[in-house]
């Protein structure tokens, strides 16, 4: 019996899918990189090391912005990452392969996603794309082949996709350069101002996981909580308390533009459309999705119910779960060829 594969290759995580049976990888998208030419470690181990390499071994992020930037090293993880699923989960040869793609991307950057997977050793019988708004919109549940207008709002770790679908199809898209990466930087610098003191940048998404609140923390659900790093002055090695209080303010800008371009992309829309998103509200989902309280200040500055998806990192990839194990969803799944380019 034919396997079929969904990949979605984020800028963040990297995340596979085989029909029938799930999420058989779920890691970080790094890998680990010695005298620039040997790969030493990749995923999850690879993110262990980030910031603790000597000079000669560099932690690379093959995509950024959601775009494939490091063609030669992405191949070669792939086929260590193929290798060792291949161990557990059977051959994965010839098989058939989909790939979420953003709404932004163009064409020849879809090409060059699609590319990668025919360069590796699986020797893919078809590659398929689906755009990543319409994965994500699968994945939260939402029946995208009815004639109702529905919003995704894709908050990840380096772009916010802003989608209106409609009957399958891709009605509107927005792209913001702004995701949980560019929330990490700013607490960093924000605790590097006010504390005189350096944590790093997985000490910063962990400050941001464990005590982001959209909205202004209460006295009963204030958080605070001890965080390693440097000291400035000193130069020596310590840890500070951070309050939840304080994250509020770094995040709260970032959180209200995102809110607010969501509401410019609303009022945008056709009447038609816009009504049923006002009747249905609109479905929030990304890994920066399950910030406290992120969905109520949506729904205050759009005046829209707002659905977060509880496992926000995921919905893509259960989205192209959906469409290789539902017979009917097949043709949101298109077979790439390369284009003309003139």
């Amino acid at each position: 019996m034919s396997r079929v594969y969904g990949v979605d290759l984020g800028t963040s995580t990297l995340k596979i899918y085989q029909k029938n049976k799930g999420i058989i990888y779920d890691e970080k998208n790094v890998m680990a990189v010695f005298d620039k030419s040997k790969i030493i470690a990749i995923g999850d181990e690879a993110w262990v090391m980030d910031g603790r390499t000597p000079p000669n071994i560099e932690v690379i992020h093959p995509v950024r912005q959601g775009v494939l930037a490091e063609l030669k090293n992405m191949v070669e993880m792939l086929n260590m990452i193929f290798g060792r699923l291949e161990e557990d989960h059977g051959k994965m040869t010839g098989q058939d392969f989909l790939i979420a793609v953003p709404s932004y991307a163009t064409e020849v950057e879809k090409m060059a996603l699609v590319d990668l997977i025919d360069a590796t050793n699986v020797r893919a019988r078809r590659i398929m794309v689906v755009p990543r708004p319409v994965a994500d919109a699968l994945g939260t549940g939402v029946n995208i082949r009815e004639c109702m207008g529905t919003m995704i709002v894709d908050v990840g770790a380096a772009t916010t996709e802003i989608s209106i679908l409609s009957l399958g199809g891709i009605v509107e898209s927005k792209m913001l350069k702004l995701g949980g990466d560019r929330i990490d930087e700013s607490i960093i610098n924000a605790v590097r101002k006010e504390y005189n003191f350096v944590i790093g940048k997985k000490t910063a998404e962990q400050v941001k996981n464990d005590l982001a609140n959209a909205l202004p923390p209460t006295e009963d659900d204030l958080l605070v909580k001890r965080f390693f790093g440097r000291n400035v002055v000193s130069g020596l090695p310590g840890s500070i308390p951070i309050d939840s209080a304080f994250i509020h303010t770094v995040i709260k800008d970032h959180i209200e533009h995102i809110a607010e371009t969501v509401r410019n992309t609303f009022e945008n829309c056709a009447p038609e459309v816009s009504m049923d998103i006002m009747e249905n509200g609109m479905y929030l989902t990304g890994g920066v999705a399950g910030i406290r309280n992120f969905d109520k200040v949506l729904e205050k500055i759009t005046n829209l119910k707002v659905h977060r998806c509880i496992e926000g990192s995921e919905s893509a990839v259960a989205g192209l779960g959906r469409i290789m194990e539902t017979p009917d969803l097949a043709f949101l799944a298109e077979e790439y060829d390369d284009p003309d380019i003139t």
